[in-house]
């Protein structure tokens, strides 16, 4: 036969089992979460294009490209990186930017687009911020692939701003 707790004794039991009960139940919340998680992850996507940039009015006309890694938060929406080479007014600059890329839901072999990019651009002559918007056609060539046309209006604080016109490929996995 054991005599009941006293009081005191009761809390230091509380006091000490309580640390391990909330690191216990932090793990399991956060391994519940992962778990939930890992089914929403909808894929990831590359984009590869080429084209050419130039300043309002069509002055100092240059080529470039620009490559790009997107999240796809579904088949509509991804958000990414996308870096390269040649900006409007200096074709030997390096933009890098975050960047969204919307597929408007309209059509399905041919679908519009809403693109859009806020970031810097590296240079020795025109190095600043940097933002693009516009829009493009993403012609579905299956499941997993797409050809993209597209053009966005590009701003710098060296320049003001110019016309990026663009064609490339799109490959999700």
């Amino acid at each position: 036969f054991r005599p009941a707790n006293t009081p005191t004794e009761t809390l230091r039991t509380i006091r000490s089992a309580t640390p391990n009960y909330l690191s216990t139940m932090l793990l399991r919340g956060l391994f519940c979460a992962l778990i939930c998680a890992v089914p929403a992850f909808s894929g990831i996507a590359f984009t590869g294009n080429l084209g050419v940039q130039a300043l309002s009015g069509f002055k100092n006309m240059d080529f470039g490209y620009n490559l790009a890694g997107y999240y796809k938060f579904d088949d509509q929406v991804l958000l990414g990186v996308q870096s390269g080479q040649g900006v409007g007014g200096d074709a030997s600059a390096i933009p890098v930017l975050a960047a969204a890329y919307v597929r408007l839901p309209v059509g399905r072999a041919i679908m519009p687009v809403a693109t859009g990019g806020v970031g810097y651009a590296f240079s020795g002559s025109v190095s600043g911020l940097i933002w693009r918007a516009g829009g493009a056609l993403d012609v579905r060539n299956g499941k997993r692939s797409s050809v993209l046309l597209g053009s966005e209006y590009e701003g710098h604080g060296s320049y003001g701003g110019g016309v990026v016109i663009r064609g490339g490929l799109m490959l999700e996995l």
